[in-house]
């Protein structure tokens, strides 16, 4: 039991060692300025006690040389750590270089067992499987049956058709960064109701209410920054563009023109 705690030991030292050396090099930086300036006082001390030495009584006459000869033993403590200090920073770098090395060799091969794992899907169940399974892994899922409608004057509002059939397609966030699957007609749903109720809520509305209706989860600072209207804007304007991803799968970019931010950034 030992040496397998010794060996997981060691591991985690190794692991730890170029965050451990970084912070030793901090603490040196530090220790090594705190030794010179209590070193300054006595090293001048004594060079001055040198100088009447050898200069008749003057204190101040001594040479740069001299001045060196006199008090340099008062700096050797600042110097070693300094040394020490300026050893710890190129180890750490050295260690984080061979820590990234080994984390590229590591991509390297992963990335090439998984193009292995997906040619070999590819060559026994076809693309189509493999653009399901591609899909599973990266879009967050959408309630099939969400609804998206705003309360009017005479009730709900909807632009949904009943039993409409439309194709699913995969959807890219540009804000928050991810991706879901829905149809073109629900994300223009969600747009436009967004709008409708910026206006008819007074002119603020918080990012996840954009969120909410198109049926993905909302993000944690989505209720602090949103949208207000001020001179320069009174409508939330989207930009859509078509991307093919690297798996070749067909993608659609939901870019937000106005980008949200803070009521008091728009009211200012």
């Amino acid at each position: 039991m030992k040496p397998k705690l010794i060996r997981e030991a060691g591991r985690a030292l190794t692991k730890a060692s170029p965050t451990i050396l970084t912070c030793v090099g901090a603490i040196g930086v530090v220790a090594t300025a705190v030794l010179a300036v209590k070193a300054t006082p006595k090293a001048l001390e004594m060079a001055r006690a040198d100088s009447r030495k050898n200069h008749d009584g003057d204190p101040y006459a001594a040479t740069k040389l001299e001045m060196v000869k006199s008090c340099w033993k008062c700096y050797v403590p600042a110097a070693i750590t300094g040394t020490v200090t300026v050893v710890c920073i190129f180890s750490a770098n050295t260690l984080n270089r061979k820590q990234q090395a080994s984390l590229a060799s590591a991509y390297a091969l992963v990335s090439h067992q998984y193009n292995d794992y997906k040619r070999k899907v590819k060559e026994l169940y076809g693309a189509k499987a493999h653009k399901k399974i591609v899909e599973s892994f990266v879009a967050e899922k959408v309630d099939k049956d969400h609804i998206i409608s705003a309360q009017g004057i005479m009730g709900n509002s909807s632009l949904a058709f009943e039993d409409a059939v439309e194709e699913e397609r995969l959807f890219y966030d540009s804000f928050s960064g991810r991706y879901f699957t829905s149809t073109i007609s629900k994300v223009l749903q969600a747009e436009y109701h967004l709008n409708r109720n910026f206006v008819l809520n007074g002119g603020e509305i918080p990012l996840n209410h954009f969120y909410d209706l198109l049926g993905i989860d909302d993000i944690a600072e989505g209720d602090a920054i949103g949208w207000a209207i001020n001179d320069e804007m009174c409508w939330i304007d989207f930009d859509h563009s078509r991307a093919i991803l690297e798996d070749g799968l067909e993608c659609y970019i939901i870019d937000m023109v106005y980008t949200p931010g803070t009521v008091d950034e728009y009211l200012d």
